[in-house]
C-alpha cells in the first residue's frame, strides 16, 4: 500500500471514531437524560444507568476518539520556534514527535491489553440491581486505542520520512 493510501486509511479511521464517538455521546445524552426525566416525573429511574454511563460511556467517549486527535495533530505540536528554523527542522521534529508518541502508545498499548485480557479470563462484572453486569468488554477498549493511535502515528511516521511537505501541520 503506498503512502497516499495509508494516509486515507489513517483519514477514513479518524472519521469512523469521531462519527462513533459522536454516537456515543448522542447516546449516553439521551440515556442520561431519559433517566432524569422518568426520575423526576415518575419517581423511576432507568436500572445500571450509573454503571453504563461510568464503565461503557466514559470510557469508550475518552478513548476511542484518541486516534483522531492523533490525526488531526491536536495532540503534541513542537512550534515553539519551528517557524524560525525552517521546513527541515519542522520535518525533523515532526519525526521525533511521532516516534516519541509511538512508542509510548505502544507501552500502553502493551500494559493495558494485559489487564484486558485478564478480565476477560476473570468473567469480570459488577453487580446492579442484582444483576452481573459484565464490565470486561470495556478493558478491551483501552488497549484497542492506543494500538489505533500508534497507526497514525506509524502512517505519520512514514509519511513524513517519504514526503516531508506532505505531512505540515494543517
Amino acid at each position: 500500500m503506498s503512502i497516499s493510501g495509508l494516509n486515507r486509511l489513517a483519514d477514513q479511521l479518524s472519521r469512523a471514531l469521531a462519527l462513533l464517538g459522536t454516537l456515543g455521546i448522542a447516546a449516553m445524552l439521551i440515556h442520561v437524560t431519559a433517566d432524569v426525566v422518568l426520575r423526576s416525573t415518575l419517581s423511576y429511574s432507568i436500572p445500571a444507568t450509573l454503571e453504563l454511563v461510568t464503565r461503557y460511556y466514559m470510557i469508550t467517549l475518552a478513548l476511542l476518539p484518541l486516534a483522531w486527535v492523533e490525526h488531526q495533530r491536536n495532540m503534541i505540536a513542537v512550534e515553539a520556534v519551528s517557524d524560525v528554523l525552517g521546513e527541515t527542522f519542522k520535518a525533523w521534529t515532526d519525526v521525533l514527535v511521532a516516534v516519541i508518541s509511538l512508542v509510548i502508545y505502544f507501552i500502553f498499548m502493551v500494559a493495558t491489553w494485559s489487564k484486558a485480557v485478564e478480565q476477560f479470563e476473570r468473567g469480570a462484572y459488577i453487580m446492579s440491581l442484582d444483576f452481573p453486569m459484565p464490565v470486561w468488554p470495556t478493558y478491551f477498549i483501552i488497549p484497542i486505542s492506543f494500538g489505533l493511535a500508534c497507526l497514525v502515528c506509524l502512517i505519520r511516521l512514514a509519511t513524513t520520512l517519504t514526503n516531508p511537505s506532505q505531512n505540515a501541520p494543517e
